[in-house]
């Protein structure tokens, strides 16, 4: 789960930041909490608290504080969450330099640009590898490198692009809770296959770029379809 937070004085526009990422990482089937915060001293005592954070959408431009500077004590106390400045003036990103900010959005907020902001922040805080036990130890692999996996008896095959096979053990379901969520697609109680390399899907298949067929369980057909329209948007959206 991610945990966000919004430090920003619009209350109007917390709320509408707040809908927008709700919505964002339920359609990606990704568990997040957001929280605002409409003054820095607020946000503030929230760290002192002890709260932890993946995110912070930070406003530069307070009645009385500067979030630039706030975001620059940030960085000397450690803090290592990943921020998105907000601004009327675009001027300051590069004074922003310093503070390695994901991304820098200004006023009034189009939402290409937020949603390039988060999928970019998802982008830089998705694993793209992964270990698996295998038979002689550990097994490291870029998820590139996969095209599916398989039950084969009482083992997980791996079949990946250089043609080559792996057996590791565990079980489908281990597996997909290791993998990034929405990178793969789970057609059939016996496969695990990877999105990126889905070319066609058929009423009883799905074809992927090595010319290989997968079968489809009938009654995964709509939720497979589902998946696979909201990937082909969001490539539509990120060409």
């Amino acid at each position: 789960m991610y945990r966000i937070a919004i430090c920003d004085d619009d209350n109007d526009l917390c709320l509408m930041l707040e809908k927008f990422l709700r919505g964002f990482f339920a359609g990606k089937g990704i568990e997040c909490s957001v929280f605002t915060f409409t003054d820095i001293q607020s946000f503030d005592d929230s760290l002192s608290d002890g709260g932890c954070y993946d995110l912070l959408f930070l406003d530069i431009m307070f009645d009385k504080d500067n979030g630039m500077n706030y975001a620059k004590q940030l960085r000397a106390r450690d803090c290592k969450f990943d921020i998105i400045f907000i601004t009327l003036y675009s001027g300051y990103a590069v004074e922003s330099y310093d503070v390695d900010p994901l991304y820098f959005i200004t006023k009034p907020i189009e939402q290409s640009k937020l949603t390039a902001a988060v999928t970019r922040f998802l982008d830089k805080n998705t694993p793209h590898y992964i270990c698996f036990n295998s038979i002689s130890g550990t097994l490291k692999l870029r998820l590139s490198n996969i095209y599916y996996f398989e039950i084969y008896g009482h083992q997980v095959l791996i079949h990946k692009t250089d043609g080559t096979q792996a057996d590791i053990r565990g079980s489908l379901k281990d597996i997909e809770a290791q993998l990034p969520p929405a990178s793969f697609i789970r057609p059939h109680r016996s496969y695990l296959v990877n999105i990126d390399f889905i070319t066609e899907i058929t009423h009883s298949n799905i074809i992927i770029s090595n010319g290989e067929s997968i079968p489809i369980s009938r009654s995964l057909f709509n939720k497979i379809q589902l998946e696979f329209v909201d990937y082909l948007a969001g490539k539509d959206l990120y060409p």
